[in-house]
């Protein structure tokens, strides 16, 4: 027993074991991370959702027509408003554009305005030139005209599910491999939007203090995340053929011939008619 005792009084700790294990990271910014966090969160939270129209009249009423009547309308009013030289008509748009607008609720007006905004800053920039060449209205029509027409296809995408907006393909003929290849890449997008998600959780989990190959790690994820979506789309394509996809994209028809239809493509002509009248 005394022997024991000391040996162990004797015992000297080597030096690696006396060694303080206290870490203290280097402070470092993980802008990288977080902003792409930041940015897919709010990407994939509007995708394939739309808004909650209830309080909004004007969407409550065009929410009846048929997502397929929409189509036709919404592109033919972008056709008239870029090929009429006479600015009264795109003035004429511009008014209704901002009435219905201000009809909406506030969450529905900012989620039309900033996509919208960008783009008209964007047409701005490219159209400011023309000011030298003596072409001092372009930058208004061209702004004007972003506007309308972009505000006119976001109104569109947020208001209707994407469901209905599937449908509204095949309501105007469009092929069956047109409407697939729409809709899965919108189920897609979510999926490997989630996947990146994590990827970039578990990055953030493991970059504690500086390292300066961090911005490396951009290209890694995007091969991890081109590998999923290769495994992904793999195991899609074999399960549609075990469940009998025959390449047929089968949707409920929405009838096209309603009163509310007719009402709506009526007031399409109209706005045709004098697209054409004011040239």
């Amino acid at each position: 027993m005394d022997r024991r005792t000391s040996i162990g009084a004797d015992a000297v700790l080597p030096e690696w074991l006396r060694g303080s294990e206290r870490y203290d990271p280097l402070p470092d910014k993980s802008s990288f991370i977080q902003h792409n966090l930041e940015h897919l969160g709010g990407m994939l939270t509007q995708i394939g959702a739309a808004l909650p129209v209830g309080g909004s009249a004007v969407d409550r009423a065009l929410c009846s027509v048929s997502p397929a009547a929409r189509m036709i309308g919404v592109p033919v009013a972008i056709v008239c408003v870029n090929i009429t030289r006479n600015m009264l008509f795109s003035y004429i748009m511009l008014a209704l554009v901002l009435v219905a607008m201000a009809l909406r609720p506030a969450w529905l007006i900012k989620a039309i305005l900033g996509p919208t905004l960008a783009v008209c800053v964007l047409s701005l920039v490219v159209a400011l030139p023309a000011v030298f060449v003596g072409q001092y209205s372009a930058p208004i029509r061209l702004v004007v005209k972003a506007f309308v027409s972009v505000s006119l296809v976001i109104a569109l995408a947020r208001t209707v599910p994407w469901n209905r907006l599937i449908a509204g393909l095949r309501g105007v003929g469009v092929p069956d491999a047109v409407i697939y290849v729409c809709d899965v890449t919108i189920q897609f997008i979510d999926i490997l939007g989630r996947s990146m998600l994590q990827l970039l959780d578990a990055l953030q989990l493991r970059s504690v203090g500086r390292d300066s190959r961090k911005l490396m790690s951009a290209g890694r994820l995007m091969g991890a995340l081109f590998l999923r979506a290769n495994t992904q789309a793999r195991q899609m394509a074999e399960s549609m053929q075990c469940r009998g996809f025959d390449g047929r994209y089968r949707i409920r028809h929405e009838r096209l011939l309603t009163w509310r239809n007719g009402v709506y493509l009526l007031g399409v002509a109209l706005m045709v008619a004098l697209a054409v009248y004011l040239g």
